[in-house]
């Protein structure tokens, strides 16, 4: 596997509690990360408290818009809610030609307050993702990590991640990336078209999550 360090990564949502998780656990494994939102004083707030919670020895965590975060890096964390997602890639679509664009929206509605999984008329988020940005690479990623556990610190991970992609290159990197990350272990799960069965399990977690009072996460054995 390819060693070469990431020089950083860009979140674009990343104000949310996905975004600002990841930023954290990024920092921590001294990544620089530019985190993006619509109102980048928010991004910028963000990136100082994630910055002052790190400390000075981490990787550099800092705020901006949307735009900007789109284009550094070696590659994109889209951590938008799937519904506001797509009208948000159409703006950022020349940004993010050429880019590797990680999906980690799960379509779900909820029921009398029980998650329910929705699936997208192309198969899943990140494949209808890359059906509006046909000029990135899409890789479907971090669907069943818990946005709580990846925002506190002191919660250890131990868990698998699936990585979806058809641009191999990109799918490395992202292998690359969840395998600085202390704690997650990634699991090739083929191609996009397998995104769907990934993003299915965020509602079943959180139905776990509800009648266990925790942040269950998913281990892949016998790889």
């Amino acid at each position: 596997m390819n060693s070469a360090p990431i020089e950083g990564v860009g979140i674009v949502g990343a104000t949310g509690p996905m975004g600002r998780g990841l930023a954290a656990r990024l920092g921590v494994a001294g990544i620089p990360t530019l985190l993006g939102s619509r109102q980048p004083e928010r991004a910028v707030e963000a990136g100082l408290a994630i910055q002052e919670q790190l400390g000075a020895s981490s990787g550099l965590v800092q705020g901006a818009s949307n735009a900007e975060a789109a284009a550094y890096g070696d590659l994109v964390l889209f951590t938008v809610p799937y519904e506001p997602g797509l009208p948000l890639i159409s703006q950022l679509e020349e940004r993010l030609q050429g880019r590797i664009l990680v999906s980690t929206a799960a379509p779900m509605e909820f029921r009398g307050g029980l998650a329910y999984p929705i699936r997208p008329e192309p198969g899943s988020a990140a494949q209808e993702l890359a059906a509006v940005c046909p000029g990135a690479q899409v890789v479907g990623a971090f669907h069943t990590v818990s946005a709580a556990a990846l925002g506190h610190l002191e919660v250890a991970l131990d868990e698998d991640v699936i990585v979806t992609s058809d641009h191999p290159a990109a799918k490395e990197l992202v292998v690359r990336l969840i395998g600085r990350l202390a704690g997650l272990q990634p699991v090739d799960g083929g191609g996009l078209v397998n995104a769907g069965f990934s993003e299915g399990l965020t509602p079943f977690l959180i139905r776990l999550n509800r009648l266990h009072h925790t942040n269950t996460g998913i281990r892949i054995t016998g790889l």
